[in-house]
């Protein structure tokens, strides 16, 4: 029988896994600027979706811990809701990765590109403030963090509202081009708001603790 509870470091399981969702978003950008072959469009869909299997497993470790521990360090809703959205993230970069091999691209569109780059910095900023956590007093610095996703999401509507409108002035005679394209840019852009949705529990647990 166990005396004194373990400790459970969901802090740390959170890390990691916004480094994973990091390290997807990172892949993909590198697929979107250097892959110019299918076979390596290919490659890099793989190596993707074996990070977001990583991601999957971290989140099933998490759940299984707090099912299983009575004490958190906050609440346990919010420690469930923190991981299935950053599992989402890196579900949409996944699911990017999937149809660019699909869709048989090979060269992004300029607007493709900026997406992901948004991505990108978005994940890097979803790592920073999720360490945050550790040290709730450090207010000034979660906010802007959340701030700063929360700019990044507009700047993805913004791109892709310009997208939109360049695919259906320019290729509204290739109906296949514009449903592939469109499906893509939403993808992506939906990965933003997962990552804004990150940032809007972030905020919430330092209102909650700080």
């Amino acid at each position: 029988m166990r005396l004194i509870p373990r400790r459970v470091d969901f802090f740390e399981m959170l890390e990691e896994l916004a480094g994973t969702a990091r390290r997807g978003a990172s892949m993909l950008l590198d697929c979107f600027e250097n892959a110019t072959t299918p076979e390596q469009v290919r490659e890099a869909a793989i190596a993707i979706h074996k990070v977001e299997n990583v991601a999957d497993e971290i989140c099933h470790r998490v759940i299984r811990e707090l099912n299983a521990t009575f004490i958190t360090p906050i609440d346990r809703e919010d420690i469930y809701l923190l991981t299935t959205r950053l599992d989402d993230v890196l579900d949409y970069v996944d699911a990017v990765a999937q149809r660019v091999v699909t869709y048989r691209i090979t060269r992004p569109t300029p607007q493709a590109l900026e997406l992901a780059r948004i991505v990108g910095r978005a994940c890097e900023e979803v790592v920073t403030a999720v360490s945050l956590l550790h040290d709730l007093r450090q207010t000034a610095q979660i906010q802007d963090c959340c701030r700063r996703l929360n700019e990044y999401e507009n700047d993805g509507d913004a791109v892709l509202g310009e997208a939109l409108d360049d695919l259906f002035n320019g290729m509204a005679r290739v109906p296949l081009e514009v449903i592939k394209w469109k499906d893509l840019y939403e993808h992506l852009e939906i990965a933003t708001d997962k990552c804004e949705d990150v940032a809007n529990i972030v905020e919430t647990i330092l209102v909650k603790y700080a």
